[in-house]
C-alpha cells in the first residue's frame, strides 16, 4: 500500500471557482423545449444545420411525426455558398408551415448561427413576413451557442416580444411576472398574491397570444426566475419598476 500525503496548502492556494446561474450548459436553442410547451399557440422555426435538428430532437425526447411546435429549416450547401436566395427559401418554408398549422398565432424565426454564417437577415425576414402573413406575428431572435447560453435563449425570446406588448392608459397598479413558469406555479402564485390583495397580475410569456398583457404606466415587474434581465429592458420603458425581494 502506498500512502499519498495530502498537502492542505496546495488546495488553499488555488482560486475558488464559483458558478452563478446556469452558464455551463447547452446553447440557447434548447430553451425552446420549455418555451414551446408554455406558449401553446406559438411555433419556433429554427434556421440551422442537421446538428441543430438532432440536438433539438434529442433534447425534446420526441420524434418529428409527433409534430411538436418547433422545427428546423436545414441549411444546405447551396444556401451556405450563396447560390440560393435564402429569403425565398424561408418564405416558402413559412408558407407551408402556416398552411399546415393554421392555429399558429406567433412565429419565431430562431437563428442557430450569426447572420453572417446562415446568409440570412432574420430581422428583415421577420418584418417582411409580418406584413404578408395575416393574423400571425413573426418575430426573431438568436439562439446561437456562440451568442447565447441556455437561460439566455428564453431571455432573448422574451426581449423580442416586449416591444409588441399592447398598453392601456387606465389607472391603477399592475404586476407583471416575467419568466416562463409552469402553469400550476402560475395558478398558485396568482392565488397567493390575490390573498395578499394583488388583483391585477399577469404573466409573461402568456399561454396564448390572446391573453397578452395590457401594460399600464404603473407596471411593477416581478422576476421569479433570475435570468430574464434583457427582457425587462427590451422596450426601454422607464415606467417599469422592478419589485425587489424583501425579508
Amino acid at each position: 500500500m502506498i500512502t499519498i500525503p495530502i498537502v492542505a496548502e496546495a488546495c488553499e492556494s488555488q482560486p475558488v471557482l464559483r458558478e452563478r446561474d446556469q452558464h455551463a450548459v447547452f446553447c440557447g436553442l434548447t430553451r425552446i423545449i420549455w418555451l414551446h410547451r408554455k406558449m401553446q399557440d406559438a411555433f419556433f422555426q429554427i434556421i440551422g444545420s442537421r446538428t441543430c435538428a438532432h440536438l433539438m430532437q434529442s433534447a425534446a425526447g420526441v420524434m418529428i411525426f409527433a409534430e411538436p411546435r418547433f422545427g428546423t429549416a436545414i441549411i444546405g450547401e447551396r444556401d451556405l455558398a450563396g447560390l440560393a436566395d435564402a429569403h425565398e427559401e424561408i418564405d416558402r418554408v413559412v408558407g407551408q408551415l402556416l398552411a399546415r398549422r393554421p392555429q399558429i398565432k406567433t412565429l419565431f424565426l430562431v437563428g442557430s448561427c450569426p447572420s453572417e454564417v446562415i446568409k440570412l437577415d432574420l430581422a428583415r425576414a421577420a418584418q417582411r413576413l409580418s406584413r404578408t402573413t395575416e393574423g400571425v406575428r413573426v418575430l426573431h431572435y438568436s439562439g446561437s451557442g456562440i451568442e447565447t447560453i441556455f437561460t439566455q435563449g428564453e431571455d432573448a425570446c422574451l426581449k423580442a416580444m416586449v416591444p409588441h406588448l399592447p398598453q392601456r392608459s387606465t389607472p391603477g397598479r399592475h404586476v407583471l411576472v416575467v419568466g416562463a413558469l409552469a402553469d400550476v406555479v402560475e395558478d398558485q402564485m396568482r392565488a397567493l398574491l390575490g390573498q395578499m390583495g394583488v388583483s391585477e397580475i399577469d404573466f409573461f410569456p402568456p399561454r396564448h397570444k390572446v391573453d397578452e398583457q395590457r401594460l399600464r404606466k404603473k407596471t411593477r415587474v416581478c422576476r421569479p426566475p433570475v435570468w430574464p434581465v434583457d427582457a425587462r429592458h427590451g422596450a426601454h420603458r422607464p415606467a417599469w419598476q422592478r419589485l425587489r425581494a424583501t425579508r
